[in-house]
């Protein structure tokens, strides 16, 4: 038999509510094929932003399943997949090249697989909790399984659990207390997350992060940090000194430079995948004051108030880059948040034929 490919639109149009009637924003992606090569290619291209994706054992002749749901929680994402065995990496020069800095989380709701880390292969059964720095190596071996992921920006958790590096591959057993109750959690926030709306997302986004936190904070202080780059190790440090001073109107690549005694050249090499340094500290603070402006707790203030505090100056000049950002008024996303409409949340789609999921990991941060 010929290959026959399902894809559920491997880079869909951003929805405001997926085929379950999620309402927050939801992707659906499927593949599935007589062989190996079409269906798991089709599989790459989805998670290039997050893994490089193999076959663990040489299985051409059975073909290969695989479906990922994701919701977007405003400030984290909630993944839900399936898959025949497959092979997860990512290498030194995959984490410099995507610059991904997130925690992920991975609780397998059925089968298991292998975490490696500085050349130990630890084994992850059934609601086991697997830690991972997206900043580190990585080597994930998943047999036919079922998985729930939860992926958390490092700004939403506290500097000392902040250090991924000493997070990395740990694994929180579920017949602990920790790891039972981190692992339920997150599995019933799944089940939970296709009836949300937008408010209760962030909402449980926060308690969530908060969680994971206290969590990861117990028993972390003896886990040993493995080797990472130092150029990793200095975008964070940057990354973290300007999301602490988005609301400062005169953070400049100037101040950041002088910060971390290094060149102006250095730095906007260092952010150059980014679009520029000036570019990054406009993105950032163009999306908190997207998230600020739809949050039902600051309703009452002024848009012109939310723009000033962090850091620009006039109102029309904000109305103007918000538009030319997010494709709508500040005013009109207040609306749609009123409404209940997850439309805000799309924060400037990438370009047709680009990958939704990418984008909203690039995204990510905290608000």
């Amino acid at each position: 038999m010929g290959c026959g490919v399902v894809v559920s639109s491997i880079f869909p149009e951003m929805q405001q509510t997926g085929t379950n009637g999620s309402k927050i924003q939801t992707l659906n992606y499927s593949v599935s094929g007589d062989t190996d090569s079409d269906s798991l290619k089709s599989w790459q291209q989805l998670l290039a932003s997050l893994f490089r994706v193999t076959r663990p054992f040489h299985r051409r002749e059975h073909g290969f399943f695989a479906s990922l749901t994701v919701y977007h929680l405003g400030l984290a994402l909630v993944l839900h997949g399936k898959s025949d065995a497959v092979r997860y990496s990512r290498s030194d020069a995959w984490t410099l090249r995507d610059d991904l800095d997130h925690l992920f989380i991975h609780v397998c709701s059925q089968g298991g697989g292998h975490l490696r880390r500085a050349g130990e292969s630890r084994r992850l059964n059934h609601l086991d909790v697997g830690i991972v720095d997206l900043a580190s190596p990585l080597d994930f071996v998943a047999y036919a399984s079922e998985s729930v992921s939860l992926v958390l920006p490092r700004s939403l958790l506290s500097p000392t659990t902040g250090e991924l590096d000493r997070q990395h591959g740990r694994i929180l057993l579920r017949d602990t207390p920790v790891g039972g109750l981190l692992g339920q959690h997150i599995v019933t926030l799944c089940q939970t997350a296709p009836r949300l709306w937008l408010h209760e997302a962030v909402a449980l986004a926060r308690v969530t992060a908060n969680l994971a936190d206290t969590c990861l904070g117990i028993g972390a202080v003896s886990y040993p940090a493995p080797t990472t780059t130092s150029h990793g190790g200095l975008m964070r440090s940057i990354r973290g000194y300007i999301e602490a001073r988005l609301h400062q109107p005169e953070l400049a690549p100037e101040e950041v430079a002088s910060a971390f005694l290094i060149s102006r050249s250095q730095l906007y090499r260092l952010f150059e995948t980014s679009g520029g340094v000036r570019h990054y500290i406009s993105r950032r603070r163009l999306r908190r004051a997207l998230l600020d402006i739809c949050s039902p707790a600051l309703r009452h203030r002024r848009i012109g108030d939310i723009a000033y505090d962090l850091g620009f100056k006039h109102e029309a000049h904000f109305s103007r880059i918000f538009h030319d950002a997010f494709g709508s008024s500040p005013r009109a996303a207040r609306a749609a948040s009123k409404r209940g409409d997850a439309e805000w949340l799309a924060v400037a789609s990438p370009a047709p034929g680009g990958n939704q999921l990418e984008h909203w990991l690039k995204e990510l941060m905290a608000g």
